[in-house]
């Protein structure tokens, strides 16, 4: 019975190292995103903010599910131990390499709708060259019509002062 019960609180201890670790890997996404993505110092901050808000609430839920709801240390202990050997172990790999992925991911995807809008963007180039041809003829008619205007300005004037 006491064996039992020994068992199950190390098997939450297990748990949250686990739980730990997975924090902080969703952490370390978050940073991949970081590098990827520029942010401002605002923008860092908030998004840290909501994501220790939101470790906070994962951790006081599964403590709820797991444990009754009674808020044990060795829980917390376990959940730091997790982010502690995850930091060390695995963290640096993880941020390079997901970095390396997702921007690969991002030239791939750009490339690929580079390509894929090479046809609009050739439309657009030529149709914007119609209405550049198109604005010089407008300009060209206005200075034309200006022009018989003055002239037409001038004979009635003429023709005004014979009178």
């Amino acid at each position: 019975m006491i064996y039992s019960e020994i068992a199950r609180q190390l098997q939450l201890f297990v748990q949250a190292v686990i739980v730990g670790a997975v924090l902080i890997f969703v952490y370390d996404l978050l940073r991949v995103f970081r590098r990827v993505v520029k942010h401002s110092v605002i923008g860092i901050a908030v998004q840290d903010m909501l994501f220790w808000m939101l470790c906070a609430l994962e951790m006081f839920a599964f403590m709820y599910r797991q444990n009754d709801g009674i808020i044990r240390g060795f829980l917390i202990l376990g959940a730091f131990c997790g982010m502690l050997l995850y930091r060390m172990l695995l963290s640096r790999w993880v941020v390079k390499g997901g970095t390396a992925m997702l921007r690969c991911m991002c030239g791939v995807i750009g490339r690929f709708f580079y390509v894929v809008s090479a046809p609009i963007r050739f439309l657009t180039g030529i149709m914007g060259r119609r209405m550049q041809k198109n604005v010089c003829r407008k300009k060209k008619m206005v200075r034309y019509m200006k022009k018989r205007l003055k002239k037409l300005g001038k004979a009635v004037r003429i023709g005004f002062s014979k009178l």
